[in-house]
């Protein structure tokens, strides 16, 4: 019989044995990530303790044991589970069936970790029900290329019970030999796989992963020579030395928020500092006519919501910070800190690597900071120990890579940097304005005459103090008058040190805005020559025959152009005047005018309206540098910017000049958040902020604008020519005003300079 030729034949894959070998050495990248998904798969079956045995593995060929004491598996289990490549079963069933714990994860590659680990796997498995235990062994060397995967036969029997329940991992021949160094490294991270209850008590309530003795324990043991002996724990007291803690979270609304709290630093744990997403979004809205593309911030994080983190901040050499540290303590921390210092992040109560290992700045603390790792407030990985903890049981928002290395970078992870880091920027703020107030007062001892209290200053200081070492030199008095020479000049040399530490530090920040003032001072410099060839180009545009759509995009251009050119313009004027250092006396008319002419464009985008008042003639102040005024008018209309945004209200500026008897004044008021009457005095002090700290990769000048120096320059400026600043209640429609008083110029400043 002919046979039919339409006959469909099918046909299926086969898969080559050699993919098993190839995923178990691939798909897990390091022993301790194998280590830690056996220890996970111990906790999805419920169990309460783990031992994990390490034997005679100080050279290759070792043997390394996992024994729990959770629900164990069936023989359907085994197969349906254990022996079945991505397993369905944890999306099926994301829940534990005992206590009810959300599974650690969905990808089912336990196996291939045994295969990462040896070259042979035994597992004896028993349930509470069953009368025997079922044993399974597995060859991973017979899984070559070039074998087909069903060929291969694995043996399983039933043998006797070894526990009421529970499973046992037997991986024998080790592929590689394990130092003790490099079992305490396994232990540390293991450890640090479930998210310790003393840092926070959400994984708890929500049934997540926890780390109490009655719950889930994990023990570490090394046998050489038949000689058992326990890994040690690390010591976790550690973190109520901390100098200062750095805690937030984004609420269910996704706002974020963080707090610092520092005993020995007198912050309260009640300072909430909002924390805002600020994310540009471009619309298109129809105004006056024609439609324009309008900038807006979202403040909130859309893509986070339950997600908290907390830092234990450290200063290493600074033992007088503390209230309850000792030197030989706080070495000690310094030394565990290399290993384990840096934000660890935690996904649903388990150890994500390798966030917070040694090396790893996934926040870039170490590269934003660096530039400023000689301060008194030093701020790098090793000075943190901490966490970031996110409840993401769908995984719908974070999910984690192939190899378990990390999470995807979408845009919650970018969310997820974007909270962190600033809340870590804002919670270092608050710890340098509480450290300078420390060193102020340290630096500053007073002197008792009567009723007047005389603070002394720096010459002052050298003064007495070379009176005193001259004293010492001619060797007037006795023995005790001499003793006490040198307990005062040791006393004087520590308050010099101090003060002189804080002249270093404020001359470390001067060489870094010295050195933005220059570069702003070349770029606008060389922008300047391009301003004729934009505009050129802009009438060329001008005259193509241009849809709707291209109009209103040349009409944006332009209006940016021009915007442009007049900061530079500004700046490059300002920085020309201020080359030659002369001081002048001000016309604060002119100069507000000035100012106001400079940041219409900015106004107007920010939809801010920006009033003037004037009142009297000769509003003429001592004399000053040009760029002085420059500094504290954009000091002031940045902050009001920034209030008026947090405020989310229809902004509105009024700046008000006049003279009174023998001062100048100017009043520079807004409508934004305002000032809570606490912060009055401290927003004056250098570092205390009230800003939402820059984003993640904000450049060096981005930062500085938020470091709350910026009202500390102002007040500094001000005092040098014997004005007053200072925060006063506020007319009408306004929430803040700054009131500014300078010295008005002398009938002879004037006929000098011709005014």
């Amino acid at each position: 019989m002919e046979q039919d030729e339409n006959i469909l034949e099918t046909i299926s894959f086969r898969v080559d044995a050699g993919l098993i070998d190839r995923l178990g050495r691939e798909l897990v990248g390091r022993a301790e990530t194998a280590v830690s998904e056996l220890v996970k798969n111990s906790y999805d079956a419920d169990a309460t303790t783990v031992d994990v045995k390490f034997i005679n593995s100080n050279e290759v060929g070792g043997t390394l044991k996992i024994i729990d004491n959770g629900l164990g598996m069936t023989r359907a289990e085994l197969v349906k589970g254990f022996m079945t490549i991505s397993s369905t079963d944890k999306i099926h069933n994301p829940k534990s069936a005992r206590y009810e714990r959300s599974k650690a994860g969905r990808k089912g590659i336990g196996r291939f970790a045994t295969h990462r680990l040896g070259s042979q796997l035994t597992i004896i498995t028993q349930t509470k029900a069953s009368e025997k235990a079922l044993k399974l062994s597995i060859n991973w060397d017979d899984y070559k290329i070039d074998t087909d995967l069903i060929s291969i036969k694995n043996s399983i029997e039933e043998t006797e019970k070894t526990q009421e329940e529970g499973t046992e991992l037997i991986i024998d021949t080790l592929r590689e030999w394990w130092s003790e160094s490099e079992i305490k490294r396994i232990y540390r991270y293991v450890s640090d796989l479930l998210q310790p209850d003393y840092l926070s008590d959400r994984s708890r309530d929500l049934k997540l992963a926890k780390q109490t003795d009655s719950s889930f324990k994990v023990k570490f043991t090394q046998t050489i020579n038949e000689v058992e002996r326990v890994i040690a724990d690390p010591d976790q007291m550690l973190f109520e030395k901390a100098l200062a803690v750095i805690e937030g979270y984004v609420d269910a609304t996704n706002d974020g928020f963080c707090s610092v709290s520092s005993l020995s630093l007198d912050l309260g744990d009640n300072n909430i500092i909002p924390i805002l997403y600020d994310k540009e979004i471009e619309t298109e809205e129809l105004i006056d006519g024609e439609n324009k593309i309008v900038v807006t911030k979202e403040p909130k994080y859309e893509k986070l919501t339950n997600v908290h983190f907390k830092a234990y901040y450290f200063i290493y050499n600074r033992e007088e910070y503390y209230t309850n540290i000792s030197k030989i303590e706080l070495n000690n921390i310094l030394k565990i800190s290399s290993e384990q210092g840096g934000i660890k992040l935690y996904r649903n109560g388990f150890r994500v690597l390798p966030y917070g290992e040694r090396n790893n700045d996934w926040l870039n603390i170490d590269r934003r900071y660096y530039n400023e790792s000689g301060t008194n407030v030093p701020f790098g990985n090793h000075n943190l120990f901490g966490f970031v903890e996110i409840i993401d049981s769908t995984g719908d928002l974070f999910e984690e890579t192939a190899s378990r290395e990390g999470l995807l970078e979408n845009e919650a992870y970018v969310e997820l940097r974007d909270f962190v880091s600033k809340s870590l920027e804002a919670g270092r703020n608050r710890i340098r304005f509480a450290v300078e107030k420390i060193k102020k007062e340290k630096r500053t001892p007073q002197t008792n005459t009567g009723n007047n209290i005389v603070e002394k200053n720096t010459i002052d200081k050298l003064n007495e103090l070379e009176k005193q070492v001259n004293d010492l030199i001619e060797n007037k008095g006795d023995e005790k008058n001499n003793q006490e020479y040198k307990e005062n000049v040791r006393k004087t040399v520590r308050e010099l040190k101090l003060e002189f530490q804080t002249i270093l530090d404020e001359l470390g920040m001067l060489r870094v805005l010295a050195g933005l003032g220059l570069t702003i001072g070349e770029f606008t410099h060389e922008v300047v020559q391009f301003s004729p060839s934009m505009n050129g180009d802009l009438s060329v545009l001008g005259e193509q025959q241009l849809d709707i759509t291209g109009i209103n995009s040349l009409e944006n251009l332009k209006r940016t152009i021009k915007l442009f050119t007049s900061y530079t313009a500004y700046f490059n004027a300002t920085v020309s005047a201020n080359v030659s250092r002369e001081l002048k006396p001000q016309e604060l008319d002119i100069v507000v005018n000035r100012f106001k002419d400079i940041i219409e464009a900015d106004l107007k985008k920010l939809n801010i309206e920006l009033i003037t008042d004037f009142f009297g003639y000769g509003l003429i102040t001592v004399p000053m540098h040009s760029s002085e005024w420059s500094s504290i008018l954009f000091n002031l209309y940045t902050n009001s910017k920034k209030a008026i945004r947090r405020a989310n209200a229809i902004g509105k500026i009024k700046i008000i000049a006049g003279v009174e008897e023998n001062k100048v004044y100017l009043e520079f008021l807004d409508n934004g958040d305002g000032i809570p009457e606490g912060n009055k005095e401290k927003i004056f002090d250098a570092f205390f902020t009230t800003s939402s700290p820059v984003g993640f990769d904000a450049t060096q000048d981005e930062r500085l604008t938020g470091t709350g120096l910026g009202l500390k320059i102002v007040k500094d400026i001000v005092q040098t020519y014997g004005g007053t600043v200072e925060v006063v209640k506020s007319e009408k429609d306004y929430v803040t005003c700054f009131r500014i008083e300078i010295p008005t110029a002398t009938k002879k400043q004037k006929e000098e300079y011709g005014l």
